[in-house]
């Protein structure tokens, strides 16, 4: 993902490689506590943001994440207060924020709520705490934009309990809210073959017959973690692997794929994930224009076979 404040030349160059690389979405994280700091709000990383997605044609997937911590329901002192959930006094203008930017971000059309929250990174609270988050924030979705869809949040991995729990919440059931199915996978090509067919039939069991958008995968392009036994050669050996995995994932069932674009340094560089883009990062070369790596060819030949 990329975020509303990043740089405004790093935003840039990750709409070009997109548009360069032939795909149609872009997903980028929209952190409405970015938007509401205390004291003051700035829109101007989603006017950045909205006006990118229109000069290059790039369709946007918005993540609707962080909850100013100002309102959140967490005690402080509490690391990461962003990933609580609304104080209830304070559910009404949690509502009001997400209206705005959604409103404002007129060219964004299709909408997740919230990343990964069943891992604890993405969301602190249960199925029945994020049931009431995202609850509101597709309600503020569809009051400001009706024509949107709604992407239950990318959950780590096929989590089926915590899942369920937020799909049939009593009192606040994701199930009516959402649009698209959604999950994240990673792993050998090999469980790409099948990682999307079981997903889509879990969903399908919990009453959800709507498209399933895989809006995570990837492979490092670092050896040390590249966990697919037959491809631990590098960058030529992701190339491969994209080459086939997000193929493989449409093959057997899913409706949308979107690939790491971009290196991810957030957990460090000992992470698995730091070498997932296909892109390197932050590094820009002289011109502006994010660095391909070989499997960014190899996607933009993907996305040309898949059109």
């Amino acid at each position: 993902m990329i975020y509303l404040t990043s740089t405004p030349a790093h935003q840039e160059a990750m709409f070009r490689a997109a548009a360069e690389a032939g795909v149609r979405y872009l997903r980028m994280d929209f952190a409405i506590g970015a938007v509401y700091q205390f004291g003051g709000t700035d829109f101007s990383g989603v006017d950045r943001v909205n006006a990118l997605a229109a000069r290059y044609g790039v369709k946007v997937l918005g993540v609707v994440t962080a909850t100013p911590w100002y309102i959140t329901q967490c005690p402080e002192p509490f690391e990461h207060l962003e990933r609580c959930p609304p104080a209830a006094e304070h559910e009404d203008t949690w509502r009001e924020m997400v209206y705005e930017v959604v409103r404002r971000a007129g060219n964004v059309r299709r909408w997740e709520l919230g990343n990964e929250p069943d891992n604890g990174f993405g969301f602190i609270g249960g199925a029945a705490e994020y049931a009431r988050w995202a609850t509101l924030a597709a309600q503020a979705v569809r009051a400001a934009r009706p024509e949107s869809r709604i992407a239950i949040g990318g959950f780590s991995r096929l989590d089926r309990a915590y899942i369920e729990a937020a799909l049939h919440d009593p009192v606040n059931p994701l199930l009516g809210q959402i649009d698209i199915a959604n999950v994240h996978v990673r792993g050998s090509l090999r469980a790409m073959r099948t990682a999307a067919g079981r997903a889509k039939a879990f969903y399908r069991r919990m009453g959800f017959n709507g498209p399933l958008w895989v809006t995570e995968t990837g492979y490092p392009s670092a050896s040390t973690y590249q966990w697919d036994p037959a491809l631990r050669g590098g960058p030529l050996d992701q190339a491969k692997w994209i080459a086939r995995g997000p193929r493989y994932l449409i093959d057997d069932g899913a409706d949308a794929v979107f690939v790491a674009f971009r290196d991810n340094l957030e957990f460090g560089l000992q992470s698995p994930w730091a070498s997932e883009g296909l892109v390197t990062w932050p590094e820009l070369g002289p011109d502006g224009r994010a660095r391909p790596k070989p499997a960014f060819w190899a996607l933009q030949r993907l996305a040309l076979l898949t059109r």
